[in-house]
């Protein structure tokens, strides 16, 4: 499944994650956001060079869209 998004003027297409993409994938606190840069990078496709560049709003916008997608949030 793939969805595009426009924030700010920027078009993103992001796609759902294979689970072997975050199979080992360090989600505590210490390693949190290098695993969110990761994340976003692997379903944008976006360099990390590209990621440093993001806005927060950008990247909230993204990283909703990845747990959309991916069923990291579940709506009833």
């Amino acid at each position: 499944m793939e969805k595009e998004i426009e924030v700010n003027g920027k078009k993103f297409k992001i796609r759902e994650l294979l689970a072997i993409e975050l199979d080992g994938m360090d989600f505590s606190e210490e390693k949190k956001m290098d695993s969110i840069k990761k994340e976003v990078c692997l379903s944008t496709g976006i360099s990390e060079e590209e990621y440093k560049l993001l806005t927060i709003k950008e990247r909230l916008s993204i990283i909703e869209v990845i747990n959309e997608i991916n069923g990291f949030l579940k709506t009833n």
